[in-house]
């Protein structure tokens, strides 16, 4: 289905069916060879939001990747991973091989916690860098262990998800640990405080890529939702990122933004529209504020 002019598909079976890909599904877990894939996806892909998890190993070729407002070139030895509700697009520039793992946040939460894949795994994150650039060695260590769950996913075994979680769990972990020495690492946060940023930017992600009318816009209305006071909300904001809890709506209010006006071709009181501001002078004002250019000087930057 389409929402604000993406087509946003919600399940992995929904997206093969989008691209023409006929993929064994196991579970809402599925994985495949960027060879094989290459074969039916369009070379170029129109803006979509999807409500999964993606892996990618390539191992050679290349593609530019557009993931929310970030444009990568992606090539050789390239972990890449985004999150769900993400909005993504690419061109693909030569034939990709390597690897693609789809997962869902209840596939995970089986046996991990569902806030885990944020709160753990910082690449999932909607401003998170999408990619980073690995050593041979390491690309090839990683290899291994796609090319397992490639071997299992032909096999007929009772507990074969569960398996497909443990594979999945030590490429969450592995890759982590790839990307924190890679883009360094943080601070470890108190699980209590930690948990209700977790869940403020989970409730913030939930309010894009929906056609309800009624979406939470005050600091005063997430705090009801999460059962907090605004006042404690903010402190914990404050204290674990240096931004205010109205600072991170605005945050990615306008990364939304950037990802419509550089992803599709809608107008701006079309966006302006799409983000529930009252009117698009507000939305323009905004933008300016933000970034000191008009939404369409953003476009054409």
């Amino acid at each position: 289905m389409k929402i604000d002019g993406i087509h946003t598909l919600s399940t992995i079976q929904e997206y093969f069916n989008f691209i023409n890909y006929k993929g064994a599904i196991f579970k809402e877990f599925s994985i495949a060879r960027l060879e094989e894939t290459a074969k039916v996806i369009p070379q170029k892909m129109p803006p979509y939001r999807k409500r999964f998890f993606k892996i990618m190993l390539i191992l050679n070729g290349e593609i530019d990747m557009h993931n929310n407002e970030n444009e990568n070139h992606l090539s050789n030895n390239t972990l890449f991973f985004s999150g769900s509700g993400h909005i993504q697009s690419w061109e693909s520039i030569s034939p990709l091989s390597g690897f693609v793992i789809y997962f869902t946040s209840d596939f995970y939460s089986v046996v991990h916690k569902k806030n885990k894949l944020h709160s753990d795994f910082p690449f999932f994150t909607s401003n998170a860098a999408m990619s980073i650039a690995i050593a041979q060695d390491e690309s090839k260590h990683l290899q291994r262990t796609f090319e397992n769950i490639i071997l299992l996913s032909k096999q007929d075994l009772p507990n074969k998800e569960d398996i497909f979680r443990s594979y999945l769990n030590i490429l969450l972990l592995e890759s982590k640990n790839l990307y924190e020495q890679k883009l360094g690492t943080t601070a470890v946060l108190q699980d209590s405080d930690k948990r209700i940023l977790n869940n403020y930017n989970q409730l913030i992600e939930e309010q894009y890529g929906t056609d309800n009318e009624e979406v939470f816009k005050s600091v005063q209305e997430f705090a009801e939702a999460l059962s907090i006071h605004p006042t404690h909300l903010n402190y914990v904001v404050k204290s674990l990122t240096g931004n205010t809890a109205l600072q991170l709506i605005h945050n990615r209010k306008l990364q939304e933004a950037k990802s419509l006006l550089f992803q599709t071709s809608k107008t701006v009181s079309e966006i302006a529209y799409d983000l529930h501001f009252d009117n698009p002078t507000h939305f323009v004002r905004f933008v300016k504020k933000k970034t000191g250019k008009t939404p369409l000087q953003l476009r054409n930057t």
